[in-house]
């Protein structure tokens, strides 16, 4: 799995480190923007960074290579 981020769609919201905190932070020297911990997360992170990135309202995570045949980012209904 490779995670990364849109820095120029973040809205700050901070979903992403509640539910994937070893793989995202909301710094506050960042103004609260996301920041990638772990690029490459472990495979126990799998499950977390996918939710984290189908949770985020600006759609500003993107997951690639990954194993699992199911969209990282739909839209919530």
């Amino acid at each position: 799995m490779n995670v990364t981020t849109n820095p120029t769609t973040c809205i700050a919201s901070g979903n992403c480190s509640h539910t994937a905190p070893r793989v995202f932070a909301n710094l506050d020297e960042n103004g609260g923007f996301v920041s990638v911990l772990d690029e490459h997360p472990p495979e126990s992170e799998w499950a977390a960074a996918r939710e984290a990135a189908r949770l985020c309202p600006s759609a500003t995570i993107h997951i690639e290579n990954d194993d699992v045949d199911e969209p990282a980012h739909d839209a919530l209904p």
